[in-house]
């Protein structure tokens, strides 16, 4: 037992989960949120077992103390070398919602996390906008309002995620300082600023925008490895690997032309209808093709799309002016931000999350707190400016 919570049913303790709970959490589970759950951490039991006997997972349960009912339930899972972490599948049985076990449960999770023998220095949390409740929960323990991921995950139909990040004290003032950033990414450091009470960007300034590319009318083919363990081993050998991801999970797709000079790795989740893109590696073959990667980011987003992910996201170094404007000149918004996210000789650097989604925002069943109302106002700002902003008076070129 880790402590006491003390609900209108009377006593709940907290206590560490184990492989005998898989049945129940997949209860628990469905009570909260009904056969639409994607997370396999909820609904896979060969999946459960593995996250309950992995390294790096503290899955903590709340049982009622006299029936020992699981009623609640939150994991924490852990990068130890990038001092990452993530909260994910807080559920609270309806029976017992407002009696605070999830206070209970985020309390026990964060001084894991960021206590004397802790080893975060940030954690992480997306919740769902069909209702302000549980953003507001991460937010009164510390977690910060930091962006919105529109579209991002097929529950309910296409839904959109708030991402909310909390920091080990003194990280956020050891921050590396960044002088200037492409001009798109200007209004969501200034909705950060003013969602979040962010530092350390009044004096940022902007880049010019690199031109906006279309997708090519046929797509290069782009022959897609789904052996996730093939891939997890080659994306060792081969990435730059310095990058922590969102989320935090290993590649499981592979993605290179038929030359082969390059390969780009990711994550598709099909339930959910999602990707990340990791990386982009260009390939040291000597028969690989010379030919620059010019536009083939879109056709490995157009790829990612035909195999599952309608939405794709990518995470980089503010700092990464190259890579960002490749980025947003092939369509990609700037979503939310991550700030303090990788430390390295001494200081953390901060990091941006970029959006491509195959469909247009749709914000009208958007439930969330006033909090993210900035990232609401500065996405549709940016995606409008991306997609729809295009008349021009030179010629095409």
């Amino acid at each position: 037992m880790l402590s006491r919570a003390t609900g209108h049913g009377g006593p709940v303790l907290i206590d560490t989960a184990g492989t005998r709970d898989v049945a129940a959490l997949r209860q628990l589970y469905f009570a909260v949120y009904g056969p639409s759950y994607p997370l396999r951490l909820g609904t896979d039991p060969a999946a459960m077992t593995a996250a309950l006997q992995a390294p790096g997972v503290r899955w903590l349960v709340a049982r009622h103390a006299e029936s020992g009912d699981v009623i609640g339930s939150a994991v924490l899972r852990g990068d130890v070398a990038a001092r990452v972490g993530k909260v994910e599948g807080l559920a609270v049985h309806p029976g017992h919602a407002g009696t605070g076990i999830a206070r209970a449960l985020l309390s026990d999770l964060c001084e894991e996390a960021f206590g004397p023998d802790g080893t975060m220095d940030s954690v992480y949390a997306t919740a769902r906008c069909v209702s302000p409740v549980p953003q507001r929960a991460l937010m009164r323990h510390g977690f910060r309002p930091l962006g919105l991921l529109p579209g991002a995950v097929e529950l309910r139909g296409r839904e959109t995620l708030a991402l909310v990040i909390r920091h080990r004290d003194g990280v956020l003032a050891r921050r590396a300082p960044v002088r200037e950033v492409p001009e798109q990414i200007v209004p969501l450091l200034e909705a950060a600023s003013r969602a979040a009470g962010l530092p350390g960007f009044a004096g940022v300034r902007p880049r010019p925008a690199p031109p906006r590319l279309c997708l090519r009318p046929e797509a290069e083919p782009i022959e897609v490895i789904q052996a996730t363990g093939f891939v997890r081993r080659r994306y060792a050998r081969q990435a730059r690997g310095g990058v922590p991801s969102l989320p935090l999970s290993p590649p499981n797709v592979l993605l290179t032309p038929e030359d082969g000079r390059f390969e780009a790795y990711g994550v598709i989740d099909r339930e959910g209808g999602c990707g990340t893109l990791l990386d982009v590696v260009p390939s040291a073959a000597p028969a690989a093709s010379t030919a620059p990667l010019g536009e083939a980011l879109g056709d490995i987003v157009h790829a990612m799309a035909g195999h599952g992910a309608a939405y794709v996201e990518t995470l980089l170094p503010l700092a990464d002016h190259e890579r960002l404007e490749h980025c947003l000149a092939h369509g990609f918004v700037p979503s939310a931000l991550y700030p303090a996210m990788r430390h390295d000789d001494g200081v953390w650097h901060d990091h941006v999350l970029l959006s491509y989604a195959s469909g247009r925002p749709d914000f009208r069943a958007l439930d969330a707190d006033a909090a993210f109302m900035p990232y609401v106002e500065q996405y549709s700002r940016s995606w409008t400016a991306t997609y729809l902003d295009t008349f021009t008076t030179e010629p095409p070129r």
